[in-house]
């Protein structure tokens, strides 16, 4: 009896323990082992950072660059135009890197030329990108400088299309996070990054090329010990100076991840992003705060005799601990000017979302229906004050073709 009594404690102390670390685990404070100097683990929707580890450091890109180079192209849109190779363009890439081995006059359409930069990271192919699409290497860089910028990527400095070393050429991994979230907005561009065989026909100066991917993330048969269940692909780079780099993503469920490990030692990449995606898989669950369209309060208004209903005007989604019980809480801020009449559709408000005191979403309200004032006479003034409005417009016309014409009289008479 006492043995079995032993033995009873014994797996109830052992059942402690076990809730004990695994509610330690899916705490808050849990950190992943990350061995890369600089990386990052956003929620592709919302954009919302999970995980991040020197995520401003300036650092070198390598060839996921190239995710820019992509994204410009896709904007410029018309991907079956032919392209046509310029002389110069084997000799603005350097000898043995990547590349299709593009020939002078060569006639390959946009669409090749994008698959050729994502899947075989041909260095050849984004140079003739950026000469198609602003006519030289140095014009096509102060576009992606400017898409940066515009995207909020604001420590990168770009000066080439593809990645080849540059002092002058640095991003971080904040910024390749936000420039691949917007990327992978495009299905095309999603495809191309998960592709892992593209064949290119036969031109008139080359025979059928065949490209394959280097990403490990998604070739199953080839790098079993890499591969990794969900995953988008994204892309990978390396240079002497940058190391390994690798933006990397997968989806389970509704939740989907992009992750970015620069400046990483040999393996390292494929282990730092593997443990990146499992922890943001194992240790997050995406809710629905609130839906668009779907109405969140009935408001009292001055001078109306109905309360207004308002919606939220877009999806608002947040990444959170499983097992956490942290609450959002939500605030509705009224326009000061706002006054009646309100139209149905027309934005009223906003409602502010905070976590802990902090703000971490804010979204616009809108009316669901139309308010007239209830106050007849406040109505009456109302549609008075339009009506003065369009008669002092009307006047105001009238006025000046009056002046146009004793004008005109004028000039005639000084004629005779």
């Amino acid at each position: 009896m006492i043995k079995k009594k032993n033995f009873i404690i014994a797996l109830c102390i052992l059942f402690l323990l076990t809730n004990l670390i695994n509610t330690t685990m899916a705490a808050p404070n849990y950190k992943p082992n990350i061995k890369s100097p600089a990386a990052i683990l956003i929620d592709a929707k919302t954009g919302q950072i999970l995980y991040g580890k020197n995520i401003n450091e300036p650092l070198y890109p390598a060839s996921i660059t190239k995710i820019m180079t992509a994204l410009i192209l896709l904007e410029e849109g018309d991907l079956n135009k032919v392209v046509k190779i310029h002389e110069n363009v084997p000799s603005l890439i350097e000898p043995g890197s990547s590349q299709i081995y593009l020939l002078p006059g060569e006639k390959l359409t946009r669409k090749q030329l994008l698959y050729a930069l994502l899947i075989e990271s041909a260095n050849d192919a984004a140079v003739a990108i950026a000469q198609d699409v602003a006519g030289s290497i140095e014009n096509f860089a102060d576009r992606m400088n400017e898409k940066a910028k515009e995207l909020g990527a604001t420590h990168s400095h770009f000066v080439n299309p593809h990645g080849l070393h540059d002092e002058n050429h640095y991003t971080t991994a904040k910024d390749m996070a936000i420039i691949t979230r917007e990327a992978m907005k495009n299905p095309i561009f999603r495809n191309a990054v998960s592709t892992v065989r593209y064949i290119i026909p036969a031109t008139e100066k080359q025979e059928t090329r065949y490209l394959y991917n280097a990403n490990r993330l998604i070739k199953k048969s080839t790098y079993k010990d890499y591969y990794y269940q969900g995953a988008t692909g994204i892309k990978t780079g390396y240079t002497t100076q940058a190391q390994n780099t690798l933006v990397g993503g997968a989806k389970k469920g509704n939740l989907e991840l992009i992750s970015v490990v620069l400046n990483a030692k040999g393996t390292d990449i494929y282990e730092d992003t593997r443990t990146l995606l499992n922890y943001g898989f194992e240790h997050f669950t995406t809710k629905i705060i609130v839906r668009k369209g779907q109405v969140i309060k009935k408001l009292p208004l001055k001078n109306a005799n109905e309360l207004l209903p308002v919606s939220a005007k877009n999806t608002f989604q947040y990444a959170s601990f499983k097992n956490s019980n942290e609450e959002i809480t939500s605030i509705i801020k009224l326009d000061k000017d706002l006054s009646l009449p309100i139209k149905k559709g027309q934005i009223v408000g906003s409602i502010e979302y905070s976590l802990k005191g902090q703000l971490i979403n804010t979204v616009p309200l809108v009316a669901e229906k139309t308010i007239e004032p209830s106050n007849r006479i406040i109505a009456f003034l109302y549609h008075i004050k339009m009506g003065k409005v369009i008669l002092n417009i009307i006047v105001l016309f009238l006025l000046y073709r009056t002046f146009v014409f004793i004008r005109k009289n004028k000039d005639k008479k000084r004629s005779k």
